[in-house]
């Protein structure tokens, strides 16, 4: 498995950096292009009672959200309201995962990111949430972005409230991490992100990939456990040769 995934995260880049030397000044486009990839590899390798498409999710209220880079739902059970093209419409209830998807991203964006996942906070849907960055920018950085964030209000840091609507998972590719959100011990006891590595595979972007693609796989094997009367063989069983480890942290609020 290993070597699979170094060969589909070294994929993954080239594609983009072919995309780069061609597409130089319109990052939008490049922007859809890593999106496309992701969702090609997730649709490729995830159960075929899920489909992988970009779209908004629509609450029973009426309430619809902003468009979503990759959405993960349950096609077995719902089918989309709408769909033009590759978008689609989805009831809230279907979705499993939502993942937003950047080539590339400084601090206003980081922050935009953070806004946007908090936009969802209206529609009361259960999906683990990710943000995945392809050129990512380092840990330290992501660490700042945090800090610097402008909270609404008289309230200056995160909070047990706003906490809840950060994205569970953030993945970076180059340089590579794998943050999910924990508790976590530093110089205090406090919530925010754990940083993951498998042993001996600390920084490599197939250590970051592969977690990234278990704990999806793992969200949709618990949601169709969830409806399902039969017991999943987790697809974690084929990675027991390897321990993951927490290596870094990113201390947000104490508890």
């Amino acid at each position: 498995m290993s070597q699979y995934f170094d060969h589909v995260s070294q994929q993954l880049h080239s594609k983009i950096a072919q995309a780069k030397v061609y597409i130089k000044k319109h990052n939008p486009t490049t922007g859809a292009l890593a999106e496309a990839v992701l969702r090609e590899f997730l649709q490729e390798h995830l159960p075929g009672a899920v489909s992988v498409e970009q779209g908004f999710i629509i609450t029973s209220e009426g309430g619809l959200s902003r468009q979503c880079d990759i959405l993960i739902y349950d096609s077995h059970r719902y089918a989309p309201f709408y769909r033009a093209g590759d978008v689609v419409v989805v009831p809230a209830e279907s979705v499993i995962a939502l993942i937003e998807v950047k080539t590339s991203i400084d601090k206003a964006r980081f922050h935009e990111v953070i806004t946007y996942f908090q936009s969802f906070a209206s529609l009361q849907f259960q999906a683990r949430t990710y943000l995945f960055m392809f050129n990512a920018p380092k840990l330290e950085t992501v660490r700042s972005h945090f800090f610097t964030y402008e909270h609404p209000g008289s309230y200056k840091e995160f909070d047990h409230d706003t906490y809840q609507y950060l994205p569970d998972v953030i993945t970076g590719l180059y340089p590579s991490y794998h943050l999910v959100k924990s508790y976590v011990t530093f110089d205090r006891d406090a919530m925010g992100y754990l940083s993951y590595f498998y042993e001996d595979q600390e920084g490599s972007a197939i250590s970051a990939l592969e977690l990234f693609f278990l704990s999806v796989y793992s969200a949709v094997e618990q949601y169709i456990e969830a409806y399902s009367s039969s017991k999943l063989a987790p697809r974690s069983e084929h990675h027991k040769n390897k321990t993951a480890k927490g290596i870094a942290a990113i201390d947000l609020f104490p508890m």
